[in-house]
């Protein structure tokens, strides 16, 4: 089977994955295992992201021994090849989402604080964070892989899955939703112009109407993705309370919500 992936739905993966790796770093200790396996779940269900796993996932570890042989002040003995590393720290976060009760169990060992939150923030910082961080470059090589023709082809053969520059003559699947809303476009246009505004830093500006503009792409398909629907409708709520004496702003979020929230209804 192959998939053709444009620069749109590279850009919408990147986003998702970035959400979820965002929201596993920064997890408390009650959301960790639901965290671990929302990120897991998109990542073995992602064929651009899974290729990558299953490139480097070539050592197979025995997790169950290492986590009860490690010596909790030094951590895990995480490999230094790259590939294992990626290997090592794919199999250890897997294991846990089957085999453990919450995920402050592979976590420990990373603090000397008795608080387990201080062991899950150190233990993503230097485990999780480099397995993400190897993702993320391998995200940014495919997108130059692109090239001018703004296309990857994707080929998903019994488990395995390749990725090459697309020039096939496979025609992609165009999907659009025409019954949405008339007047999101022109609002979501709006909303930009305002954020522009706000005291943040260009960085999240940047991300904030990026988020933003893959959920107007979203309402626009067949079968919207609700989790970047929820994701932007989270920041959207962020910029309208931050908006105090910016006319318009809280106002034309809160319409922005209003659609939203239907669409995923």
């Amino acid at each position: 089977m192959e998939i053709i992936i444009d620069r749109k739905e590279f850009q919408k993966i990147s986003l998702e994955f970035r959400r979820l790796s965002s929201r596993l770093l920064r997890t408390n200790l009650d959301d960790g295992m639901g965290n671990l396996k929302r990120l897991l779940n998109f990542i073995e269900n992602t064929p651009l992201i899974f290729d990558f796993i299953l490139e480097n996932n070539i050592e197979k570890y025995n997790i169950k021994d290492e986590i009860s042989k490690r010596k909790l002040s030094c951590g895990y003995n995480i490999p230094i090849n790259k590939s294992e590393e990626i290997a090592y720290v794919y199999q250890l976060l897997k294991y846990c989402t089957e085999n453990c009760r919450d995920y402050s169990s592979i976590c420990m060992g990373y603090s000397s604080s008795r608080m387990l939150q201080d062991h899950i923030d150190s233990f993503n910082n230097r485990v999780v964070n480099a397995f993400i961080s190897h993702i993320e470059v391998y995200l940014k090589e495919r997108l130059i892989d692109m090239g001018e023709t703004g296309k990857l082809n994707v080929i998903v053969n019994g488990g395995q899955v390749a990725i090459a520059n697309d020039n096939s003559t496979v025609n992609a699947t165009q999907n659009n939703n025409y019954n949405q809303t008339e007047n999101l476009n022109s609002l979501i246009e709006e909303l930009i112009n305002l954020i522009n505004s706000l005291d943040l830093n260009s960085e999240e500006k940047e991300e904030t109407k990026e988020i933003i503009t893959a959920a107007m792409e979203e309402v626009e398909s067949d079968k919207p993705k609700k989790s970047i629907i929820k994701y932007a409708i989270e920041k959207i709520e962020y910029v309208g309370k931050l908006g105090v004496g910016i006319t318009g702003l809280f106002t034309t979020s809160q319409k922005i919500i209003e659609i939203l929230s239907n669409v995923i209804k």
